[in-house]
């Protein structure tokens, strides 16, 4: 729980520093993604992760709802930082332990189907033809 707590700060740091609350604010970092940028990248992810705020502004989407479908996509990629790390954050954005289960089941559920369909090897373009009736 302990190692828990401290990546939650660790991150909630780095979105900090990556927003410019660093004291080179023309140069954004990230306390644990930006050392693992590859040189050749010359400091372009870290560039676009401090556009991250802006973004989730940008969508129309409220910091919760945001961070709920962002957790849904950690779940469906099966990241453990991720899904730490925005599970977290939905929760200080407001979102109840009952909408975290239900992203988590809303994520299984699609998982399932895909596997079905997949495994099935079921005709794309009968599916295609479905959705458009």
């Amino acid at each position: 729980m302990k190692r828990i707590q401290i990546l939650s700060v660790a991150l909630a740091l780095g979105v900090c520093a990556v927003t410019g609350a660093n004291a080179d604010a023309h140069k954004p970092e990230h306390p644990i993604l930006t050392p693992l940028e590859p040189e050749a990248m010359e400091g372009k992810y870290t560039e676009l992760l401090a556009y991250e705020d802006q973004f989730q502004k940008n969508t129309g989407f409220d910091l919760k709802t945001y961070q709920l479908i962002s957790l849904a996509a950690a779940a469906g990629m099966k990241c453990e930082y991720c899904i730490l790390y925005h599970t977290a954050v939905a929760k200080k954005a407001g979102a109840s332990d009952e909408e975290i289960k239900s992203v988590a089941m809303m994520s299984g559920l699609i998982a399932i189907n895909s596997t079905m369909l997949y495994a099935n090897q079921f005709d794309i373009e009968l599916l295609r033809k479905a959705m458009s009736q």
